[in-house]
């Protein structure tokens, strides 16, 4: 009996044993990435050479950098052929060992795996988990992976571009969508599953609500005493009791529509995870321990 429980206690401690170096290899690989190639003052990296020659990179950190001193917010744009895992968890690193603004967005792509197992990932910290919220990551996401998807690396780049500052002046007007550059509209998304609402509208609402605890239970009252007013009548047995002869008159009624709107809205596809809601963003805490917004998704 004791050589049974000793077999089991050795092939635990085997097992806990290969579990641990499978941990610790995983973890290192990512831990030990090479950060060092990665600075603040950098904001457009194609590790590999995927962007045609159209692409200067200078110029591309150029522009993100622009966008930067204007909303406040720091963009980068991050291609890497050397890592093969989650996407969003390198975003995470890379944005801590860079040492980038704490208001950031981030398209971070990993190319090091097969076609079907690269990753693309939108990774936000501080004001940018507010201005991309789960409709506006899922929407980022779905317009990029058309790109991705045949390898078409600048249009991707011009994608998060033009999607990341119209998403910014989006949460900054408090509008409720955009357009991409294939003509889809992307919807901001709503806060915990309700309404986002400015403070008028706040103030509206409640007013609302004020309306209809006091109102109700009046109307039902006044009801009630309108109906006691009446007596039973008797029961009709025809028709007839209520009708009178030449005091029916029906006209026929025809319906015509003068105008028609068309909305076009673009179908998602289900990503790895997703941001918060509308004007308030979403975390997810990652395997370094940080909190931080977004979502991933194969390609």
């Amino acid at each position: 009996m004791k050589k049974i429980k000793l077999g089991v206690m050795i092939i635990i401690a085997v097992i806990l044993s290969f579990a641990a170096v499978y941990t610790a290899s995983a973890d290192s690989s990512l831990e030990n990435y090479d950060y060092g190639r990665f600075s603040n003052n950098i904001y457009a990296y194609d590790i590999g050479g995927h962007f045609s020659p159209d692409i200067d990179l200078n110029y591309a950190s150029e522009i993100l950098a622009g966008m930067e001193s204007k909303y406040g917010v720091t963009y980068t744009f991050i291609i890497v052929d050397d890592y093969s895992g989650e996407a969003i968890e390198l975003a995470d690193y890379i944005w801590a060992n860079a040492g980038y603004g704490d208001d950031y967005i981030s398209a971070v792509i990993t190319t090091g795996g097969r076609v079907g197992e690269r990753d693309a990932a939108v990774y936000t910290q501080g004001r940018g988990i507010n201005i991309m919220n789960d409709n506006y990551v899922d929407g980022m996401l779905d317009s990029m992976l058309v790109a991705l998807r045949i390898g078409d690396w600048d249009g991707a780049f011009v994608i998060f571009i033009d999607l990341a500052e119209k998403m910014t002046v989006s949460y900054n007007n408090n509008t409720s969508s955009v357009d991409d550059i294939y003509g889809n509209t992307i919807y901001a998304s709503m806060s915990g599953g309700g309404a986002y609402y400015t403070e008028d509208e706040a103030d509206g609402a409640s007013a609302v609500l004020w309306a209809f605890i006091v109102g109700i239970p009046a109307a039902v009252i006044a009801v009630m005493l309108e109906l006691a007013k009446h007596k039973p009548v008797k029961k009709a047995v025809h028709a007839d009791y209520y009708v009178k002869d030449g005091d029916a008159k029906m006209s026929l009624v025809q319906d015509s529509f003068l105008r028609s709107k068309e909305t076009r809205v673009k179908i998602s596809s289900p990503s790895g995870s997703g941001g918060g809601g509308r004007g308030s963003g979403g975390t997810s805490v990652r395997s370094s321990g940080r909190s931080s917004g977004g979502g991933s998704r194969r390609f």
